[in-house]
């Protein structure tokens, strides 16, 4: 199964160049069409805080040149992101939206087959980011692989893949197996030992395996010591890796990386993309 369309978050970011190069280079191998999204989010515009007594006026004014400020930054990304695409000679279109950014996101990726966005900023335009929890609050609603992306862009060679067995990391890997995202030269399955128990570590991670390579990947795989907040991220720094695939949410394992404040700490403290899936 190939790519056909890709939504990039367009959030005028220091991440939104790896965005789009990475969409760029998924786009050329599949010969996909990009759909670039620019979101004013007047959350992100005009936190909500009490203003001073007196200070309405001023309040109104910080608030229109903020307004102001983003419009320019939706602007900007929106004719950097269509300079690529004519450069890369790639289909595209743009969309320019206002209202809530998780709801504009899932939205527009409703019928796509994958998004891209900025690890820790989508729709900021300079003004505030969004919290740590929402690229996994994407996953969950549009229901669709996200390439939560760092900077800078690199070429994907090594992959890891951290699975346990349950439904939403075995979502995560079918859709890296299937999808043409990333040409990679080695992928690495990673599992954590629970309780003890290396038989079933062992089990998984040779049914991961044998899926993957039916799907012509080179697999290795390793079991993992340690709680997977942190063995996760230090075994993937120690391998190399490219890129991160794991599942968004979940009740067990490694699925509870983003159901909570680990999640949060993963998605702060990451220098490796991550590939998340519901």
């Amino acid at each position: 199964m190939s790519l056909r369309r890709i939504t990039v978050a367009l959030g005028g970011s220091e991440y939104m160049d790896a965005a789009m190069a990475e969409a760029i280079d998924i786009a050329k191998r599949n010969g996909a069409e990009l759909v670039g999204l620019a979101v004013m989010d007047l959350t992100l515009v005009d936190p909500v805080q009490a203003a001073p007594i007196g200070g309405g006026a001023a309040a109104a004014e910080l608030r229109e040149q903020r307004e102001e400020m983003v419009r320019k930054g939706m602007r900007d990304a929106v004719a950097e992101f269509t300079k690529v695409c004519e450069a890369a000679g790639l289909p595209f279109r743009t969309i320019e939206a206002d209202g809530d950014a998780q709801e504009a996101i899932t939205e527009a990726m409703r019928l796509s087959d994958l998004g891209i966005v900025g690890i820790r900023h989508a729709f900021d335009y300079g003004t505030v980011a969004h919290d740590d929890a929402f690229l996994a609050r994407v996953a969950r609603a549009s229901n669709r692989p996200i390439i939560a992306m760092t900077t800078p862009a690199r070429p994907i060679r090594r992959v890891l893949v951290a699975y346990d067995g349950s439904q939403v990391s075995a979502d995560a890997l079918r859709s890296f197996g299937v999808l043409n995202a990333f040409d990679p030269t080695l992928v690495r399955v990673v599992s954590c030992i629970e309780g003890g128990d290396t038989e079933e570590t062992d089990r998984r991670l040779a049914e991961a395996r044998g899926y993957l390579e039916l799907h012509g990947y080179t697999v290795e795989t390793v079991a993992l010591d340690g709680h997977p907040s942190t063995a996760i991220l230090e075994h993937a720094r120690v391998f190399e890796a490219d890129v991160v695939i794991m599942g968004a949410v979940g009740r067990r394992g490694l699925s509870k990386l983003l159901a909570g404040d680990t999640a949060s700490s993963m998605l702060a403290t990451s220098d490796i993309p991550l590939f998340l899936r519901r």
